[in-house]
């Protein structure tokens, strides 16, 4: 059974968002240092995720989606404001809430907004002879002890990874409609979401209050990789700069 990790300190909250066959392994380190500085967060485990690989068979991208926004209303009952943070597909999923809720701020981590459309055609047609696709390398992570300690699947059903490129579809068209201040963090040296991803959304949102950091020390999973400690400093900056009730200027 999925899990969902909640823990409250002080009224400015941050929702934190695993990506694609992952959990909350992903993020819990980012959730526990930002509750060593008084901030409530919380971390849904996606529907199909946490559980066995074969379950993403029983969800659409539209059942993530539900899941962020019900996990969104229950922390802004909770908190006087959220900000929402979310690692890969979590950061697309933080993206789209943005776009339909009232959020703080936005952080986006290693986000992925488009692929070649050769990749999502091949996909379209492969999932209908073949069910998964194991990860043979493993999650694209450059400190192995890092990487030996996540929890994410070993294989996924194509028919999961047609469901987020039709996430990306979707959310690409929304872009435009987040306004609020946004931070992106995406490495340089990520095997699994080209950086050009970083650039479209800083591209394509309305947000005027936006920054773009590039990483170089880390591959994809840049909450547990090298630049850890950079993400996790970055994140807690950016509340602190846009909380209305977060920090000494507060006081």
């Amino acid at each position: 059974m999925s899990e969902h990790y909640f823990v409250k300190k002080g009224p400015t909250g941050c929702l934190l968002l695993h990506g694609f066959t992952a959990s909350h392994t992903e993020v819990i380190a980012l959730g526990k240092f930002l509750a060593e500085h008084n901030l409530t967060f919380s971390i849904p485990t996606l529907p199909g995720h946490g559980t066995h690989s074969a379950d993403l068979f029983n969800y659409t991208w539209r059942d993530w989606f539900e899941c962020v926004k019900q996990a969104h209303a229950r922390l802004a009952a909770e908190c006087e404001e959220v900000f929402v943070c979310g690692m890969s597909m979590g950061g697309t999923l933080a993206l789209h809430l943005a776009a339909h809720r009232p959020v703080r701020g936005v952080v986006s981590l290693a986000a992925p907004i488009h692929y070649p459309n050769w990749q999502v055609r091949a996909v379209r047609l492969i999932k209908s002879v073949k069910r998964f696709r194991v990860k043979r390398g493993g999650e694209d992570v450059h400190d192995l002890s890092a990487k030996a300690e996540l929890g994410s699947y070993r294989r996924y059903p194509y028919y999961a990874v047609d469901q987020l490129f039709q996430l990306l579809t979707h959310m690409r068209t929304d872009l435009p409609e987040i306004v609020q201040p946004l931070l992106i963090m995406h490495s340089r040296n990520d095997h699994t979401v080209d950086f050009e991803n970083a650039q479209i959304i800083y591209d394509e949102v309305s947000s005027q209050d936006k920054r773009l950091v590039e990483l170089t020390e880390s591959y994809h999973i840049i909450t547990v990789d090298y630049d850890r400690d950079k993400v996790q400093n970055e994140l807690l900056g950016f509340i602190e700069t846009h909380s209305k009730l977060f920090g000494d200027k507060k006081k």
